[in-house]
């Protein structure tokens, strides 16, 4: 993927830079997805109820017959898993997908400042992981890398920051959905996802099986 593709896609940050790799017109899965729904062929899958599922599920033990989709995304979700079972989960999405099926994840940056600045990283699990290791498992799972890269930034970092120390424990006290950051925050962490960095703030891997 060129700078000028990720620029063009990521004006609303992370997940635009994940939009800007999925196919729109396959039949997809989105493990973990929350309330986010990337396109209109997609099946959301979650462990939250209160996210409204379509299908009420752990990434690790996916209820689903073998070679049903065209299209895996695992976006964020890898490190908050159990400790070792990474695998697990990528070997499920394995397994769902087509033939040549097209697999697409994002997790943490495993970057000293990043990690250092990362609260959740100190009380509950929450990895981090270097390019390397996300095509280590990747491969250990069966899939062919067509492209690895990192992008997001310090107002990446920051935006995290805000949101563990601000928003979710406002969400938790006034029980009500506020939005993840002011808006001039929005658009500087958006700004960050605007071009692939050496150490950007997340990986992206987009494979195939």
């Amino acid at each position: 993927m060129s700078k000028k593709e990720v620029r063009t896609i990521s004006i609303s940050g992370r997940l635009k830079v994940v939009i800007s790799l999925i196919s729109k017109d396959k039949f997809s899965l989105n493990v973990g997805s929350k309330e986010t729904r990337l396109t209109n062929n997609m099946i959301n899958l979650d462990l939250d109820v209160s996210c409204r599922p379509d299908v009420l599920a752990d990434a690790r033990f996916l209820p689903i017959r073998s070679s049903l989709f065209e299209q895996v995304i695992l976006t964020d979700v890898m490190e908050h898993l159990p400790d070792k079972c990474e695998l697990m989960a990528l070997k499920e999405a394995y397994r769902v997908l087509r033939s040549r099926g097209l697999f697409i994840l994002s997790t943490p940056n495993d970057y000293a400042f990043y990690k250092l600045l990362d609260p959740a990283r100190y009380v509950m699990t929450h990895r981090h992981y270097s390019k390397e290791k996300v095509e280590r498992l990747l491969e250990g799972s069966g899939f062919r890398m067509s492209d690895v890269f990192t992008a997001g930034g310090i107002w990446s970092c920051f935006a995290n920051l805000w949101y563990s120390f601000v928003t979710f424990p406002l969400r938790k006290l006034l029980g009500t959905r506020l939005s993840c950051f002011p808006p001039l925050i929005a658009h500087l962490e958006s700004e960050d996802y605007g071009f692939v960095r050496k150490s950007g703030y997340t990986v992206f891997a987009r494979s195939k099986k």
